[in-house]
């Protein structure tokens, strides 16, 4: 009996052992480390795309015929980088864009340039400079010595979602954060940055300059002290420009109203592309815009004219005030009711069918009865939204100069 007694003993003292050992072990995985914290500008990963000499720059220009009246004196480094932002809901998410760093020089001015619109994940400066517009400027302005940054934005380079097509609180916060990420680089890297900082860009990319001027006067002026902002045929008035289009029920290109009405749809969660297209226009419009065709692939897949695209019910409920999820997007993502403190040079040609030259004119208009001082405008004649770009890029970038 004390024998098994003995027995009982230490099977009773090995089964309280065993069951604190998985204690233990459920314990240590229940409080695994912590994952580390990224901050808004913070960069991922950075990945050196090419060096460009002076002369290569300039045969590019010449390769296109453009003349610029510039001198391109720096060989300039591009930097493909990926970095910490947040999405149109505050989540966190990973986007990417491209640094333009002139080489041999020093003190350089801080540009920011938006681009316009674009439709495919892979043609971002990102990706390769030359893949677009905003990549070739950058690579003039940076070996004018700017040190030049140009964003992605959501839904392109390392992005994978739709893109959310002029829809300001998901598109700020990406340009401003790439801006924190060209900062931080160059203080890592000892490049200095003179305090100079300027906004710059086209189409899309000239109403989301004209949206980051607005967020960093009134949130981040003491971190970026904005010297002038040159925005270029913006639809600063979007909901006068979609009032117009609905209204008249013509419009040049079918594409870019396609575009902003599925983002919308997607953004705002309304499941209503049925309604807001004919078939069999409707059920296509994510897969265009899904970031795996070209602007020109777009175009061929859809109708040439308003009225063959649109839902007329759709149309006639909005100019009755009947869409109100629409109203209401459109009035958030209008922004002519502050009073711009930096000064502003605005272009635009004044043949633009597709970013009507009204915009600019009521956008100054309202600014200056706000009691905005420093606004300045170049109308651009008989330019159209095509047409124009060269002359516009090149006016912003003398105005620049001038500072």
């Amino acid at each position: 009996m004390n024998k098994l007694n003995q027995y009982s003993k230490q099977y009773f003292i090995l089964l309280v052992l065993f069951a604190f050992a998985l204690t233990g072990c459920k314990k240590e995985e229940a409080d695994p480390t912590p994952a580390p914290t990224y901050e808004r500008g913070d960069i991922s990963k950075s990945n050196l795309t090419a060096t460009y000499t002076a002369n290569e720059i300039q045969q590019i220009f010449d390769a296109a015929n453009v003349t610029i009246p510039f001198d391109l004196n720096f060989d300039v480094k591009v930097l493909s980088v990926s970095y910490y932002t947040i999405d149109g809901n505050g989540n966190q998410m990973i986007t990417s864009g491209a640094f333009f760093i002139p080489q041999g020089t020093d003190n350089l001015a801080l540009l920011s340039f938006q681009h316009g619109t674009e439709s495919k994940r892979d043609r971002v400066a990102s990706v390769l400079p030359t893949n677009s517009t905003e990549g070739v400027i950058a690579l003039m302005t940076a070996s004018m010595g700017y040190m030049t940054v140009v964003a992605d934005y959501p839904g392109f380079g390392v992005s994978n979602v739709m893109h959310p097509y002029f829809h300001a609180e998901s598109l700020t916060p990406c340009v401003i954060d790439f801006m924190r990420a060209g900062k931080s680089y160059s203080s890592e890297n000892h490049i200095t940055l003179d305090g100079r900082v300027f906004l710059s860009g086209y189409s899309e990319g000239g109403y989301l300059t004209l949206l980051t001027q607005k967020e960093i006067e009134e949130k981040h002026a003491n971190e970026f002290s904005l010297t002038a902002v040159a925005p270029m045929a913006g639809l600063y008035d979007l909901k006068g420009t979609v009032d117009t289009i609905m209204a008249s029920a013509d419009y040049v290109t079918t594409a870019y109203v396609a575009y902003f009405l599925t983002a919308y749809n997607e953004i705002y969660g309304w499941d209503r592309l049925g309604d807001i297209f004919k078939d069999p226009y409707a059920v296509k419009m994510p897969a265009l815009f899904d970031g795996s065709k070209t602007w020109g692939e777009i175009i061929n897949q859809l109708p040439a004219t308003f009225s063959e695209m649109m839902n007329p019910d759709f149309v006639s409920n909005y100019n009755n005030g009947n869409e109100p999820e629409l109203i209401m997007a459109l009035q958030e993502n209008t922004f002519l009711n502050w009073t711009p403190q930096t000064p502003i040079h605005f272009f635009h040609g004044d043949a633009d069918v597709t970013a009507y030259y009204q915009n600019v004119l009521t956008a100054i208009e309202k600014f200056t009865a706000n009691g905005a001082t420093d606004i300045h405008l170049t109308t651009i004649p008989g330019g159209t939204h095509e047409t124009a770009g060269p002359a516009a890029s090149m006016g912003a970038i003398q105005w620049f100069e001038e500072f």
